[in-house]
């Protein structure tokens, strides 16, 4: 009987003909899970001393501890798991929709001030921005 992998854990042939185990996210690096987590610190950082709040706002938005986030920054962490780097993108999401939602904020009180004539452009380009954020998201889930 020939049996196949299930996709947790799959493999692929090498070049010699064994198999060797495929990383469970190979679209969303930890180079790229990394760097979207220094962004984080760098904007929720108010200063030289402020790092470790920064870390620590972070590592809650992504569902980890703050040494975790160190850890994994530092490099100590050789094999990063899918929870870590899921958790790092969903982080990374949750940053940019309160982004997004502070400037519809501001755009709604602009409006109730002052009228929507002034900023209906602006409006539909939060709009559009809003919608593309979204579609790139459901995208990196799928993969």
């Amino acid at each position: 009987m020939d049996r196949k992998s299930s996709d947790r854990i799959a493999v692929k042939p090498d070049h010699q003909g064994s198999t060797k185990a495929m990383y469970a996210v190979n679209v969303f690096s930890p180079r790229d899970a990394a760097e979207m987590a220094r962004r984080m610190i760098e904007k929720e950082s108010r200063g030289n001393g402020d790092q470790m709040n920064a870390y620590d706002k972070v590592a809650e938005r992504c569902g980890m501890s703050a040494r975790q986030l160190r850890r994994f920054l530092q490099g100590e962490l050789k094999d990063p798991g899918y929870r870590l780097l899921n958790g790092i993108l969903n982080g990374w999401a949750s940053l940019w929709r309160s982004e997004i939602s502070k400037m519809q904020r501001e755009l709604d009180a602009h409006k109730a001030r002052y009228g929507s004539g002034h900023i209906s452009d602006i409006e539909a380009e939060a709009k559009a921005l809003v919608d593309r954020f979204e579609a790139a998201m459901a995208a990196a889930k799928q993969r």
